[in-house]
């Protein structure tokens, strides 16, 4: 298993221009199922919580080329406003609906610069639509696509209906990865108000790597020609003391 989600992950550095140095072990490649099989089901939701550092976001991307499915992730930049991340969420809704893709949106709690971006992912996750994201030029390609869906089953061409169609599209073809630490106040607050955080997404915890993981990692940091550590003899020694810092 960790032989070929390691082709994997070559295959996926090569076709990239941000290439991820992940040492895989076990437990990772577990993780990496778990997010697989989550993007396979009909309305597949996964919430990824874990401290930062412990993979969620190099794992999602990983789980996301195994499925062959497109990412889309924001970037949360000096200015980035409310309008911005409207503009985002609704570029990759329209990416699921109109051009029908699968797609995963990874976003992680680090990103939440206001909290009715948990809001507008707490609909999208419950109905697939946020109100008032559309503009009127955005209608023609929606009803377009809500035209043909209609007319493929057989329904009346009703402007309902064909909207309908096209959110159906949407929550086929979005798949959110929400990776969110569990620790303090805040993670208890938003599960309270953001319920559909919980009840629309299946749950993977990152708990703390094992022993094996600790080892491997330590041992690939040492044994990296681009690092260039001559340990020699104390190399084994190093690793265990690696293992007990981390």
């Amino acid at each position: 298993m960790v032989k070929k989600i390691g082709e994997y992950l070559d295959d996926y550095n090569s076709t990239t221009k941000s290439p991820m140095k992940l040492i895989l072990f076990l437990d990772a490649c577990d993780h990496v199922a778990r997010i697989c099989r989550i993007l396979r089901q009909p309305l597949g939701n996964a919430l990824l919580l874990g401290v930062g550092g412990s993979g969620r976001q190099s794992l999602a991307r990983l789980a996301t080329y195994i499925s062959s499915y497109k990412q889309y992730q924001i970037e949360v930049i000096k200015g980035y406003s409310m309008r911005d991340w409207r503009d985002n969420l609704k570029t990759v809704l329209m990416i699921g609906g109109v051009q029908g893709k699968p797609t995963s949106f990874v976003f992680v709690d680090t990103q939440i610069i206001n909290e009715n971006m948990l809001e507008d992912i707490n609909t999208v996750l419950n109905s697939g639509d946020v109100p008032g994201l559309y503009r009127p030029e955005d209608e023609e390609p929606i009803m377009n696509i809500g035209r043909i869906e209609c007319t493929r089953k057989q329904i009346a061409l009703s402007k309902m209906n064909m909207f309908q169609c096209y959110l159906n599209r949407v929550k086929a073809n979005i798949h959110m990865i929400i990776a969110m630490s569990p620790l303090g106040e805040v993670f208890r607050q938003r599960l309270r108000m953001f319920p559909s955080l919980v009840n629309c997404s299946t749950i993977d915890w990152f708990t703390n790597w094992p022993t094996e993981a600790l080892i491997n990692v330590g041992r690939g940091s040492v044994t990296d020609p681009a690092e260039a550590m001559e340990l020699g003899e104390n190399e084994n020694a190093c690793i265990e003391l690696f293992k007990v810092i981390h």
